[in-house]
């Protein structure tokens, strides 16, 4: 049980941030084209990119955070004030705007959709909170799930539909703030209060 919860409560934190329903959209727009097996090989592959990159920053983010002297509770700080950057944007604007060209797969999907400041900044707060094993099984799990949900990507845009991504998107953007919120707050905590 005392695994169990911090699991639930991390993957559903990177779930949240990562987004992978509201992201259909953009998805589609930058796969306009593509067969629908072609579609779901990019993003598979996008998937898979995004996944080792979240994996390594998991791994190396806290002895980077060591190198240069930064305290978990300045990053919680500094990371959930990005999240509520990000959290506004959503909210505020057209979903994630216009995406840039690149290749496809690599540029703009696993990065910096997929695995942006967002999901980093979670991950080395998440490996803070509840520990490695806890926050790289919560990033199994979520890509697992991203994977699943890409697989069947052009099920879900038609039932969906923009309008749909856009809604869920806009709710995803409460419950980023939500976090952002409470990173900050523990944040101010640890410094002033303990």
């Amino acid at each position: 049980m005392s695994f169990i919860v911090p699991l639930l409560k991390a993957s559903t934190a990177l779930f949240i941030i990562i987004d992978p329903l509201g992201l259909i959209p953009v998805f589609m727009a930058l796969t306009q084209g593509a067969t629908d097996s072609e579609r779901r090989a990019i993003l598979s592959h996008a998937t898979l990119v995004a996944f080792v990159l979240l994996l390594l920053f998991a791994f190396t983010g806290t002895g980077i955070l060591n190198l240069f002297g930064i305290g978990l509770s300045d990053f919680k700080i500094a990371g959930g004030i990005l999240l509520l950057v990000l959290a506004l944007r959503i909210i505020g604007e057209a979903h994630y705007g216009k995406t840039g060209g690149g290749k496809p797969g690599v540029v703009p999907i696993a990065v910096p959709l997929l695995v942006g400041p967002g999901a980093i900044t979670t991950s080395i707060v998440l490996i803070g909170t509840y520990g490695l094993w806890v926050t790289v099984t919560a990033v199994v799990l979520t890509f697992t799930i991203c994977f699943l949900i890409f697989r069947c990507v052009n099920l879900l845009y038609r039932v969906l539909g923009e309008t749909g991504s856009d809604v869920i998107a806009k709710i995803m953007g409460m419950l980023i703030a939500a976090i952002a919120v409470q990173f900050i707050r523990e944040g101010v905590q640890e410094i002033f209060f303990r």
